[in-house]
């Protein structure tokens, strides 16, 4: 929503808003005497001890069970134990990830390292998003498309998209994890476990509310120090093993539970279903492809 994502702008966003927003002062010092654009990062990341106090309520909010820190109880198994190469799961997946030794169900991968994920911000991808779509609409703007592609390509083909901060953010994950290709017809082994059979192939193109509601997941639309504290991390941690994986074995997500943007769903549907048939290429084989093809 509009008032979510001014929420979650940036400093320098927020900088500017107040400088063309408000009247100067007769006296020439500042109007706000308390508010500025670090002031905003505080309440966008409150201090730890901010976290501890609300926790220490009587009534023990859900979050702080589940958001504060790694569950010692988790098993996470260094990306040693992962391998990228050329994917089995077909002709135009190009890399996948893979078991370099067995691996027991329940297990996370280097959960230590997954905060590091690259965060593109809604106010840069707008700006990405923006330039990408002006090149391809003319020609005269060749030039900066060669330029832009490659980010755009990267975020696109290897990232997941999502809501959380009012408009549309990607994350990418910073090691190999982000090698792992879709599951297709429900075949992926990584992930998290789902109360229904649904796949890119039988999955309704158009969203229920309450599929919309388990996107959006409204329990982060309230605001929380503990879940302010950690939402970038939320989206990159959590998922494991959905069963025993051998050595050499490809591990797959479910890109269905990518789709964080409910605008996207029928599209990106869509997509995968064309990709499982093996219609079209993904992004990266595609970007890949033709970057071949021009030398």
């Amino acid at each position: 929503s509009e008032l979510r994502a001014n929420w979650y702008k940036t400093s320098a966003e927020i900088e500017i808003e107040l400088h063309q927003r408000l009247h100067r002062t007769r006296s020439g010092k500042p109007a706000l005497s308390s508010f500025d654009g670090p002031t905003m990062l505080s309440y966008q990341f409150p201090h730890r001890n901010v976290e501890i106090v609300y926790c220490r309520r009587e009534d023990r909010p859900w979050e702080c069970n589940h958001l504060m820190g790694i569950n010692p109880e988790w098993s996470s198994i260094p990306l040693s134990h992962t391998e990228a190469r050329k994917s089995t799961v077909g002709d135009f997946a190009g890399r996948g990830l893979f078991a370099a030794t067995d691996i027991s169900a329940d297990s996370r991968i280097d959960m230590g390292n997954s905060v590091t994920a690259f965060q593109i911000l809604p106010s840069s991808w707008s700006v990405i998003e923006s330039i990408f779509a002006l090149t391809e609409s003319d020609e005269q703007y060749d030039y900066v498309r060669d330029e832009i592609s490659s980010v755009h390509t990267f975020a696109d083909g290897y990232g997941f998209y999502d809501v959380k901060l009012g408009t549309k953010h990607v994350t990418v994950d910073s090691g190999i994890t982000t090698f792992c290709n879709h599951g297709c017809n429900g075949t992926s082994n990584f992930g998290h476990k789902k109360e229904t059979e649904d796949t890119e192939m039988n999955v309704n193109l158009n969203l229920s509310l309450e599929d919309l509601e388990d996107i959006l997941n409204e329990d982060y639309l309230v605001f929380s120090p503990v879940t302010e504290r950690h939402l970038r991390q939320s989206l990159t941690i959590g998922d494991y093993f959905l069963r025993n994986i051998r050595q050499g074995e490809e591990i797959l997500c479910d890109y269905l539970s990518f789709i964080g943007d409910p605008e996207d769903w029928e599209v990106e549907v869509t997509s995968l279903r064309r990709q499982c048939s093996g219609e079209i290429m993904g992004e990266i084989a595609k970007y890949e492809f033709d970057s071949d093809d021009s030398e």
